[in-house]
């Protein structure tokens, strides 16, 4: 999948059929094996999960639900798992030393777990506005704090994240989500600084209509089949993954032609 093929040379590793038995130069091998995915129960997180079940990564996956976790477990063999809010005092940090544990270390981060709200500023209600940042924005920089300082201390890792198309772009009726996103995508920037002495790359992916159970209960009519499907995003994840250890993507931007907001 050519996917940075606009207007620019092919970057190594991406577009290609991945060759089990290369090898490369001493300094640009990718020693990101040992995964750590929330919103593994469904949508992109389950899709990457899915993906990257049989290679040569090892796999901690959480989801809010136990029951989508255990429904998953019959297709990915994984290191281990957690049911786990993130959004209760001290979760996040015991989840990333489960996944440190489990999987003796823990070099990279996706984190896909995050909840919807489409409404009128005017309809949006203080406790909604308190529910989506909590999930969004306050769950996201508690995972990132507590990951970052354990993959620092090996001076190696990457933090993966999807802000998505509205933490770049407003939309209207979305206020209190976009702000969510927005958050995410300015603490992650600044998670970038303070961290880049320490070998730890971060990615924002600013997917924009993923058909995904993100549309199920917010009511709207849209068309989910012009939609850009959870196998795609979590192949572009899974290639950021698999980059050579020198370089890193730092943000993507992918809509649907039908859905584009700048």
């Amino acid at each position: 999948m050519d996917w940075l093929m606009h207007g620019m040379k092919r970057v190594p590793g991406f577009g290609a059929t991945r060759n089990p038995h290369a090898t490369v130069s001493r300094g640009m091998s990718n020693p990101h094996t040992k995964i750590l995915i929330t919103g593994a129960g469904s949508g992109i997180g389950r899709a990457l999960a899915a993906k990257l079940a049989g290679s040569d990564k090892s796999l901690f996956l959480t989801s809010r639900s136990a029951d989508k976790l255990k429904s998953i477990a019959g297709e990915v063999d994984a290191a281990g798992s957690t049911a786990a809010d993130l959004t209760k005092p001290g979760l996040a940090a015991r989840v990333v030393e489960k996944a440190a544990v489990a999987l003796d270390g823990l070099d990279t981060v996706v984190h896909c777990a995050g909840i919807g709200l489409i409404r009128s500023a005017a309809d949006t209600t203080d406790a909604e506005v308190t529910q989506v940042l909590n999930v969004n924005a306050r769950a996201t920089f508690l995972l990132a704090q507590a990951a970052c300082q354990t993959m620092a201390a090996a001076r190696r890792g990457r933090f993966l994240t999807i802000p998505g198309i509205l933490g770049r772009a407003p939309m209207r009726n979305a206020a209190a989500y976009v702000a969510s996103k927005y958050a995410v995508s300015g603490m992650i920037k600044a998670f970038a600084q303070e961290y880049q002495r320490h070998g730890i790359q971060f990615s924002l992916f600013h997917f924009g209509g993923v058909d995904s159970p993100f549309w199920d209960d917010l009511g709207m009519k849209v068309q989910r089949e012009k939609m850009i499907d959870t196998a795609t995003a979590a192949e572009m994840l899974a290639q950021t993954i698999d980059l050579p250890s020198h370089l890193v993507l730092g943000e993507v931007v992918l809509q649907p032609e039908s859905h584009q907001l700048v």
